[in-house]
């Protein structure tokens, strides 16, 4: 996160020098060209531009290191941070009760991962549109249980999306489901493809916002552990969604030594005691967490454990009691508010 920051200074004093410099040069040009001064050691007009270009001046109205749509490779430390253009991005909790669908309104792009259950489709579809989304760039089904896709054909039927992606499921669990047979061919009726989630794809969501596919990372013998986990990052904000993830899955993240660094932990698998184990607490290091579960559900979510364990990290807002969960931030800050009311505002 530091690296970051200075990161921008450093880059936004560069390019502050580079138009000073160029100003200054360009004025000098024009005096002894007006004035026949004949002034020795003065730059032609090409010169300066030829100069200009090479202290970054042609990269001063857009933006830099945006990603292509289908991903590359995790960067690493010495890779150059996308900059940001001033936009926020906001990511939305949706009460969908016992279930779980995320909405990412990014700088230019809108992604949803997943749809709650299957009669919950249209109050997901009236949630976008009441945040003014008519179309989404990507539509990510975790995994393939119907709390959490069980909407997501109804969504694509109603409204354009350009991108589906699924998490890759070994061929011997494959679900002969009525849920995952309407999904499919809800993507097909579209004259679509499923695009399978691939570990360290990247998607550029405008303005810097990166969304980077972490896993699953190996082939797992139930659904829950072959759920897609991904982060998403937006200058120093860090966002972590890890769908019904168990501690198998967390386990191979940890020993790949991935970033899983979030600011921001979306508990997976409803707060269940299978999964956000201590050491994936450690690595993750939230500042805020947030738990999508009904009311007086029928698995005891979020088990005890789990909440005693959370309350050691950060504070933590559940659906059943907050309602809709709004995150907004501009790279720097996080404010967070809920339908009920309660807001809380942290550094990212």
């Amino acid at each position: 996160m530091a690296r970051r920051n200075r990161f921008f200074k450093k880059r936004t004093m560069r390019k502050i020098w580079a138009a000073s410099l160029a100003a200054a040069a360009a004025l000098l040009v024009t005096v002894n060209s007006e004035f026949s001064l004949n002034l020795p050691m003065v730059p032609t007009w090409e010169e300066v531009l030829e100069a200009a270009g090479s202290y970054g001046m042609e990269n001063l109205s857009s933006s830099s290191s945006q990603l292509p749509q289908g991903g590359e490779s995790s960067p690493s430390s010495d890779t150059p941070l996308p900059e940001l253009l001033g936009e926020t991005l906001e990511v939305h909790i949706i009460d969908v009760g016992q279930g779980e669908s995320i909405l990412i309104k990014g700088p230019s792009k809108n992604v949803l991962i997943d749809a709650g259950e299957n009669d919950k489709g249209d109050e997901v579809l009236a949630y976008l549109k009441s945040q003014g989304v008519q179309s989404l760039d990507m539509a990510i089904g975790t995994h393939a249980h119907s709390d959490h896709i069980g909407g997501l054909d109804t969504v694509i039927k109603a409204m354009p999306v350009k991108q589906v992606i699924l998490s890759p499921i070994p061929e011997k669990i494959v679900p002969t489901t009525k849920t995952y047979t309407d999904l499919l061919e809800a993507v097909l009726d579209k004259g679509m493809t499923v695009t399978t989630a691939v570990p360290d794809t990247q998607y550029s969501l405008g303005g810097g916002a990166v969304l980077t596919i972490l896993g699953p990372r190996r082939e797992y013998n139930d659904l829950n552990n072959t759920s897609v986990v991904c982060r998403l990052t937006y200058g120093d904000a860090e966002f972590l969604f890890s769908g019904d993830a168990e501690t198998a899955s967390e386990s191979t993240l940890l020993s790949m030594e991935l970033d899983l660094s979030a600011d921001v932990y979306c508990v997976p698998h409803h707060g269940s005691s299978t999964s956000s184990s201590k050491r994936y607490l450690d690595a993750v290091g939230p500042k805020i967490a947030t738990i999508s579960v009904g009311k007086n559900n029928d698995y005891g979510h979020p088990h005890k454990e789990i909440v005693a364990r959370l309350k050691k990290y950060c504070p933590f807002y559940r659906t059943d009691l907050s309602g809709n969960i709004q995150m907004v931030t501009d790279g720097e800050t996080i404010n967070l508010t809920t339908d009920a009311g309660e807001s809380y505002s942290v550094d990212a």
